[in-house]
């Protein structure tokens, strides 16, 4: 079955379940050897960052403020203005737990006057130092995207420009206009290992990049000779003969690159 995202009247949940299924790979057509060194010159690393959990240090992604509209799932996340050498970010949830989300509200935490700051590691010590009057906590509106890494999130395959690239899939979110948005494209009908496809602006390994992806459907019409369309340029050229039609959805979702 061709790796596509379902119908989006299906819901946003049967998306995210369903979208995490892969096909069977095949060989993507290969690349020119200048185009391969032009991608290979623009690729860049997004930087991890480091914070705590439970005591533990943990990686993720920091992609920045992110505006919403209303009704997201949002967590905490508490960053100390004026902590001590080595003090990092404290979220108190991470991938595989219910309360999980990348998205952010961030809450700043502050050292009293007189009081001697020390590494915070975890939720709990945020909240005893707060009870114990130790530190004063103010929540902010601003909403960061950040998602943590390596709790076993799936990779998931996807094109362009002719070559595979890998993301986090990690579901649906409602974005309010003028947010930063890029288009992804699936094919609702397409061959055995057709992945979604990008714009043809993405290198092999690259990371720092908008992770925020609009849902674009690219559907097969009856008769049409089907291939693998593993590039923009090659849904651009199967639209212009008239063997696929276009369709954009409301559908964001939530694709960090690995």
């Amino acid at each position: 079955m061709a790796r596509t995202f379902p119908i989006v009247a299906a819901g946003a949940a049967a998306l995210a379940a369903a979208s995490l299924a892969v096909a069977a790979p095949q060989r993507p057509a290969r690349q020119q050897p200048a185009q391969t060194r032009q991608l290979a010159q623009t690729a860049k690393k997004q930087p991890v960052v480091l914070g705590f959990y439970e005591g533990k240090t943990v990686r993720y992604y920091n992609f920045g403020p992110i505006k919403l509209k209303p009704g997201n799932k949002l967590a905490p996340i508490w960053t100390v203005t004026n902590g001590v050498a080595g003090q990092h970010n404290i979220i108190d949830t991470v991938p595989g737990e219910k309360g999980y989300t990348p998205l952010w509200q961030v809450t700043k935490v502050t050292w009293a006057a007189g009081k001697t700051p020390r590494l915070l590691k975890s939720a709990d010590a945020v909240k005893k130092a707060a009870a114990g009057g130790e530190v004063t906590i103010a929540r902010t509106s601003t909403v960061v995207n950040c998602p943590v890494l390596g709790f076993g999130q799936k990779k998931v395959a996807g094109f362009s420009a002719g070559h595979v690239i890998h993301y986090y899939d990690l579901g649906p979110v409602k974005v309010a206009a003028g947010n930063a948005v890029l288009p992804l494209y699936t094919v609702t009908n397409g061959l055995a290992g057709q992945y979604n496809v990008t714009r043809d602006t993405i290198a092999v390994g690259q990371t720092a990049y908008p992770p925020l992806w609009s849902i674009s459907k690219v559907t097969w019409k009856s008769g049409a000779r089907r291939h693998l369309l593993t590039s923009y340029a090659a849904i651009k050229k199967a639209a212009a003969s008239g063997q696929v039609t276009l369709k954009k959805t409301p559908l964001v979702v939530n694709c960090p690159l690995v």
